[in-house]
C-alpha cells in the first residue's frame, strides 16, 4: 500500500512530515481523500489563520501541491479554491483585506495544465490584481510569480503588464472596499489581455466566485440599475469565450451590456451570432410590454439575433402568455429574434453554483421551440 511520502519530492518530505502528515496524512493516502480533506482543512485551520498566518497557508499549499504534482489537477483545484473561499470569508467577517495571490496563482496554473487557456489567464489577472495591490501598483519581476507567467509564458509585454499594475492600484486606491474582491477590479479593466480563445476542454465550464456573486446580489434594488448591470456583466464574463462590455453608448441609445462571442462554435451558441446585447431592469415591478418592445427595437437596430433581459422581477404576463411574455414569443415568430429572461431567482441559482450556459441553453430552446415547461434532460 502506498504512503503519501512516496509521491513527494525528497526535498519537501521534511516539511510534509512536520506540517501536513500529522493532521492530514490519512486523507492524502486515500483515493477519495481530497473531498474529505477540503472539508477538514477549514475545521482545523480557521479562516483567520488561513488568511493571515503564512505557516497555516503553507499547509493548504502543500496539500494542493500534493495533488498537483501527481497530475490530479481537479483535486488540487478544489484545495486552492477552498482556500481562496476561506480568505474571502475572513474579509467578510472582519472587513480587513487579505492577500490572496497564492491560491489564485495555483488555480491559474491548474487550469493551464488542464488545457483551459481562457480560465488560466482570467485567474492570472486576478492574481495580478492581488500582487499589484500588495506592491502599490508595481509588479516586481524578482518576487512576483505573475511576471514570468505573463511576460515569458503568455507573451504579454512588460510595458502592458506595468500599465495594468498601475491601473489596478489606481482602482483599488479609489475604492478599497469593493476592490477587496479582485473580480471587481477586473471588471473595471479593459479586455485587451483576453487574447486566448477557449478550448474544447473549457467550453462547457462555468466558474465563478460565489462569495463575490453573493456580494453583488446584496446590492440589488439601489434604483439606478448599476448593481444589476455589474452582476450581469460578471456572470457573463465568467463564461469562457464571452467578452462582455458594460455601459456602451451608440449615437442613439445606451447598451447596458454588449457581449461578443469568441472561439469555436460548439453548440447552441453558434445560433446566437457574433454579438448580442443585454438589458438590465432592477425594478420592483416586472419589465412590461413597452420595455420589452423597446429592447426588441434595439436588437433590430444592431442586427442582433439574440438578447438577454436581466429583470429583478421577471416580465409581465409571466405564466399567462400575455403582455411581455407573449411578445417574447411573437418577436421570434415574426423576426427571428430570441430574447431570454433572467430573473432574481435565476440570479440566486447562478450565484450558488448553477451553470449559466445550461440555463441559457434551456431558455433559448424554450423560446425557439415554443416549449411548455422545462426540457427533459
Amino acid at each position: 500500500m502506498s504512503t503519501p511520502l512516496e509521491h513527494i519530492h525528497e526535498s519537501l518530505r521534511p516539511e510534509y512530515e512536520a506540517k501536513v502528515l500529522p493532521s492530514f496524512g490519512d486523507f492524502l493516502s486515500r483515493p477519495d481523500g481530497a473531498a474529505e480533506l477540503i472539508s477538514e482543512l477549514p475545521k482545523q485551520i480557521p479562516a483567520s489563520e488561513s488568511a493571515q498566518n503564512p505557516e497555516k497557508q503553507r499547509v493548504w499549499e502543500l496539500c494542493g501541491l500534493y495533488y498537483q504534482n501527481q497530475g490530479r489537477y481537479h483535486e488540487a483545484l478544489a484545495v486552492f479554491q477552498t482556500l481562496y473561499g476561506q480568505m474571502l470569508l475572513f474579509q467578510e467577517e472582519t472587513g480587513n483585506r487579505a492577500h490572496k495571490g497564492m491560491p489564485l496563482c495555483w488555480i491559474s496554473d491548474c487550469y493551464d495544465w488542464l488545457g483551459c487557456p481562457a480560465l488560466a489567464r482570467r485567474y492570472l489577472m486576478l492574481t495580478t490584481c492581488e500582487d499589484s495591490i500588495r506592491d502599490s501598483g508595481f509588479i516586481n519581476p524578482n518576487t512576483s510569480g505573475v511576471y514570468f507567467r505573463w511576460v515569458i509564458k503568455f507573451g504579454l509585454g512588460h510595458t502592458e503588464l506595468s500599465r495594468y499594475a498601475a491601473e489596478i492600484w489606481k482602482i483599488y486606491d479609489k475604492n478599497p472596499g469593493d476592490s477587496c474582491f479582485p473580480e471587481s477590479i477586473v471588471q473595471d479593466l479593459d479586455n485587451q489581455w483576453m487574447v486566448a480563445y477557449p478550448s474544447a476542454q473549457e467550453a462547457g465550464l462555468y466558474v465563478i466566485t460565489e462569495r463575490y456573486a453573493a456580494y453583488l446580489l446584496g446590492t440589488l434594488g439601489s434604483g439606478d440599475g448599476k448593481s444589476l448591470e455589474r452582476l450581469a456583466h460578471y456572470l457573463l464574463s465568467s463564461i469562457p469565450g464571452f467578452r462582455a462590455y458594460r455601459r456602451q453608448r451608440s449615437h442613439s441609445t445606451d447598451y447596458d451590456i454588449v457581449c461578443a462571442l469568441e472561439g469555436t462554435d460548439l453548440d447552441f451558441r453558434s445560433d446566437l451570432g457574433r454579438y448580442f446585447i443585454c438589458e438590465c431592469k432592477d425594478w420592483q415591478a416586472p419589465a412590461d410590454f413597452t420595455a420589452f418592445a423597446k429592447f426588441c427595437r434595439v436588437l433590430d437596430s444592431a442586427k442582433c439575433r439574440f438578447g438577454i433581459v436581466f429583470s429583478k422581477s421577471d416580465i409581465s404576463g409571466k405564466g399567462k402568455s400575455s403582455d411581455a411574455e407573449r411578445e417574447q414569443l411573437k418577436v421570434f415568430q415574426d423576426r427571428g429574434l430570441i430574447i431570454v429572461v433572467i430573473s432574481e431567482p435565476d440570479l440566486h441559482r447562478l450565484a450558488t453554483g448553477a451553470n449559466f450556459l445550461a440555463m441559457l441553453r434551456e431558455r433559448y430552446e424554450s423560446v425557439r421551440l415554443d416549449l411548455k415547461g422545462k426540457l427533459s434532460i
